[in-house]
């Protein structure tokens, strides 16, 4: 008898169970499914999200600020200065040390380096994860064609400068002939 009441019982806890469980489905089975086709669809990234940094270089000005507050100095950064222009050697972030602490934006002083929200940084080789910030080598062409345009211009006052003076000593040289010459008949 009390087998076959275990049994009943036993019985009646699986169909409860099961109802319980296939409510669940229920429920969802009605919604719109929330599954992303990765990497085709993306899910919206939050603005404050910390992903890969980005860098304006036209702004950047090699202040170091960043490299220094960096923690585990995962930053480095070469330029080489041509008057107020930068040459740009290097601007590398090691993303096998980097916490994304967001810690290297906030003391730059012309908010030139930015988290951004891209996160797939995926390789096989782990050299590949010292990242180039440098969207190009060297100068920007309009910083060449700056520096060019100064060097034509100083060159060019040079010239006058020389042109100038010669034509003043050229001025006195007739001058002091003149006056030899009016000396001369007087």
């Amino acid at each position: 008898m009390k087998a076959v009441q275990n049994y009943v019982k036993n019985v009646v806890d699986s169909v409860k169970t099961t109802l319980v469980g296939m409510r669940i489905t229920g429920k969802y089975l009605l919604q719109k499914p929330i599954t992303v086709q990765y990497p085709d669809e993306r899910l919206p990234i939050p603005n404050r999200y910390r992903g890969i940094h980005y860098l304006e270089q036209e702004k950047c000005i090699d202040c170091l600020a960043c490299a220094r507050a960096c923690p585990i100095d995962c930053i480095e950064m070469d330029a080489i200065r041509h008057g107020k222009e930068l040459e740009w050697v290097s601007f590398t972030l090691d993303y096998q040390k980097c916490m994304f602490c967001e810690l290297c934006v906030y003391p730059c002083p012309k908010d030139c380096i930015h988290m951004g929200t891209e996160f797939a940084f995926t390789t096989y080789d782990r050299s590949e994860f010292v990242h180039d910030l440098l969207s190009y080598k060297g100068m920007s062409r309009d910083a060449k064609v700056r520096m060019v345009e100064a060097e034509a211009k100083k060159k060019a006052k040079d010239e006058a400068k020389a042109a100038k003076k010669a034509a003043e000593a050229a001025a006195e040289g007739e001058a002091a002939a003149d006056d030899a010459k009016g000396d001369g008949e007087g």
